[in-house]
């Protein structure tokens, strides 16, 4: 696990090793929660994993913002923003937080909210 976790160290929005739970170290599963004052990339993240000799089953994520009527979530400490694929309760402009499957689609970052369909 060691390996995993320099690996992604490695990458700006990353937090200290020490911050970097793992959860299964059988299947080398691990969570950790970027800086806040970082944008995030999963396909940063992607390249960091496979390089260093692992692969990503997948990925969630959560993150406050506010939402755009573009369905868009927006991430004022970063400027990132995430389109959101899925219902959500709240109407625009409110802030939010959100979680769900993190993917990348047409180099954007994307959040398949939870309970959506896939």
């Amino acid at each position: 696990m060691y390996g995993i976790k320099a690996a992604v160290r490695r990458l700006e929005f990353a937090p200290a090793p020490k911050d970097m739970e793992v959860t299964d170290i059988k299947s080398g599963r691990f969570v950790f929660r970027p800086r806040t004052d970082k944008p995030v990339s999963l396909s940063e993240l992607r390249k960091a994993v496979t390089k260093a000799g692992y692969e990503i089953e997948g990925t969630n994520i959560e993150v406050a913002g506010s939402l755009g009527a573009d369905g868009r979530l927006r991430v004022p400490e970063t400027g990132q923003v995430f389109l959101l694929k899925g219902s959500r309760d709240k109407g625009a402009g409110g802030p939010v937080t959100v979680k769900g499957k993190w993917e990348v689609v047409d180099r954007e970052e994307v959040i398949v909210l939870e309970g959506a369909g896939q």
